[in-house]
């Protein structure tokens, strides 16, 4: 079998991990290339990887008659014109999260994007939910949204509890925190076109969504949608007893998008979820989702977990060596990953995605789940600035 020819569109933190993944699974993926908007980086990323290929931009990428597929690893507002080419040159697609949003490009002054109705953000988004899906439905390709969450092995493990048990879903609870994102693009609406909620908030939304569609097509032959969502933002790190204290540990120089969120999602069957997504967890990031059924409560406890747990009052004796994302030291009690990308389902991802594009299966994580995440969390944005449920 011809292994499936993978271009990356950007050089940044997640296109690692990607790139980890893809060796997991060489026997079925080739990387050609990569793209990436300061050419440095790409240079930097081909070196370490070994890659035959430098674009100029992601055009020149999707014209590539040697690629298979566009793995979208770039900030959240340019999927749209990437997904956009991908689907004219007819190249499958891996999409990261989230799927869009709004980033002002219909303003005057971009800069005060973060001030704007978020009425007017929820339709813009959902117009280009509406205009990506038709630019998919116009060519024969896959689009796979590359939720990690969905992939876990703790999710995965859920799913078949769930399936023995038959019992309903009652209630979620879900979380993805830490201590604020290293990518400076992030700061910004116009670049991320939000923040914890959308940057962070999408992963355990993501897997709520995933959940109650599985469980729908186990008991209704079809999906259980999300009806409604409550929700509350806010800027904690921008209170005053946080300004005047010295050394805060956690991110606080954010422009204009929010560091802490929880929304409560509704669901056609009457169950609901609670998601809170923030950046001011110390402590490492903080991935997990809780289902409560009628016979049982099962707890996925991701990131982290003790599957391993070290001591040191050095903060130097581990200096060289990886423990677990977002940790402010190595002192103290801590808990190393063994394998940090298996555990949040990276390698089982590609893997699936492999066998979508060979036509195999149709992906997990499909266009349906990115495009319900995105319709929630903006409609989640509208209910905190109105104070009112909103129905999807």
């Amino acid at each position: 079998m011809s292994k499936i020819r993978v271009g990356i569109a950007g050089a940044g933190f997640v296109s690692h991990i990607h790139m980890a993944a893809y060796e997991e699974n060489k026997n079925l993926f080739e990387v050609v290339g990569v793209c990436a908007l300061h050419p440095e980086n790409a240079e930097k990323f081909v070196k370490r990887y070994g890659l035959k290929k430098i674009y100029k931009d992601y055009y020149e990428l999707c014209k590539d008659n040697e690629v298979d597929v566009i793995d979208i690893c770039v900030p959240t507002n340019v999927h749209e014109q990437i997904i956009s080419a991908c689907a004219e040159q007819g190249k499958h697609i891996i999409c990261e999260k989230p799927l869009t949003g709004y980033f002002g490009e219909d303003m005057p002054d971009v800069e005060k994007v973060g001030e704007i109705d978020k009425e007017h953000m929820y339709r813009q988004v959902i117009k280009k939910i509406a205009g990506i899906e038709n630019a998919l439905k116009s060519s024969n390709i896959k689009f796979m949204y590359a939720e990690n969450f969905v992939y876990a092995p703790a999710i995965t493990k859920a799913k078949k509890l769930l399936s023995a048990s038959k019992a309903p879903v009652l209630e979620l609870r879900a979380e993805e925190s830490h201590s604020g994102s290293h990518a400076s693009y992030s700061r910004r609406w116009k670049t991320a076109g939000g923040g914890s909620l959308l940057r962070m908030g999408s992963h355990p939304i993501g897997a709520i969504l995933h959940l109650k569609h599985f469980e729908g097509k186990l008991r209704y032959g079809k999906p259980v949608k999300a009806k409604t969502v409550f929700a509350e933002t806010g800027n904690l790190t921008k209170i005053e007893s946080v300004k005047n204290f010295d050394k805060p540990f956690m991110v606080t120089d954010w422009y204009d998008v929010e560091d802490w969120s929880c929304s409560i999602v509704d669901f056609e069957d009457g169950s609901k979820a609670i998601v809170i997504s923030n950046d001011i967890s110390l402590g490492g990031v903080k991935n997990f989702v809780q289902i409560n059924t009628a016979n049982g409560m099962i707890y996925c406890n991701i990131t982290p977990n003790n599957m391993m747990i070290a001591y040191t009052p050095s903060e130097d004796a581990w200096k060289n060596e990886y423990i677990a994302e977002k940790i402010e030291t190595k002192s103290g009690w801590t808990f190393p990953s063994p394998d940090e990308d298996w555990v949040r389902g990276y390698p089982q991802e590609m893997r699936d995605f492999a066998l979508a594009i060979l036509g195999e299966k149709e992906p997990e994580s499909d266009f349906e789940l990115a495009k319900e995440t995105v319709k929630v969390i903006y409609a989640a944005y509208l209910s905190a600035e109105k104070g009112k449920r909103i129905e999807l």
